[in-house]
């Protein structure tokens, strides 16, 4: 069994747990972190010229824990108990290793990923994601989200599933991109024709869908 660590704060009561080690968590040995909870800002990178570390701000009206169990980081968020309600919407920074995973699960998530991570998966009731690199795998499932893309390298696959959905997708220049769009009522503005693949690179899927598709430059 891997090494152990867990971190609660309860910020409204001024309580923590007495055991867990502070903040910032270090990431040196953490190769995928996973979000699940309430709403949450994310904002990670793949700087190898800054310490791998994990830091949260904005917590004060939340329950948020964090736990390192092997090699995987997780992160849970849930709005304080009260009487009235509160703001509960931590900010979580982390720079990671190049091609860790991320898997964020929130209710609501908004996300800012720049650097090169492996499997990236959002699974939400309203998600905005911006990723900058590369994802060696992408999987955003939203009932609304809206996601920019400036791939450097568009990595193996792009999958797509939302009730209502804003995207713009950039590739590099002279990067092979084969998609399809499957969707009640769709409108797609693309600058890069569609090559042949099976499966295609990107598969967009919803009800409502906006979609650019071009070139990153």
């Amino acid at each position: 069994m891997g090494s152990l660590q867990t971190l609660a704060f309860l910020a409204g009561l001024g309580t923590a747990d007495p055991s867990a080690a502070e903040l910032p968590v270090d990431l040196s040995g953490v190769d995928a972190v996973v979000v699940t909870g309430g709403g949450v800002s994310v904002a990670a990178t793949t700087d190898a010229g800054r310490p791998l570390l994990a830091t949260l701000d904005e917590a004060e009206d939340c329950a948020v824990t964090l736990r390192v169990e092997g090699r995987v980081l997780t992160v849970d968020v849930r709005e304080q108990s009260s009487v009235w309600p509160r703001d509960c919407r931590p900010a979580l920074s982390l720079n990671l290793r190049p091609g860790a995973d991320l898997s964020l699960r929130p209710a609501a998530v908004s996300a800012t990923l720049n650097g090169r991570f492996g499997a990236v998966a959002v699974e939400a009731q309203a998600a905005e994601l911006s990723l900058a690199g590369q994802a060696r795998t992408l999987d955003l499932s939203a009932k609304a989200l809206q996601a920019t893309l400036r791939a450097d390298d568009p990595g193996q696959a792009i999958r797509i599933e939302a009730k209502a959905a804003d995207l713009d997708l950039g590739f590099r220049r002279g990067t092979p991109v084969s998609y399809v769009v499957d969707a009640r009522v769709s409108v797609v503005d693309s600058a890069i024709p569609a090559s042949a693949g099976t499966p295609p690179l990107v598969s967009i899927k919803g009800e409502f869908v906006r979609a650019r598709i071009g070139y990153a430059d």
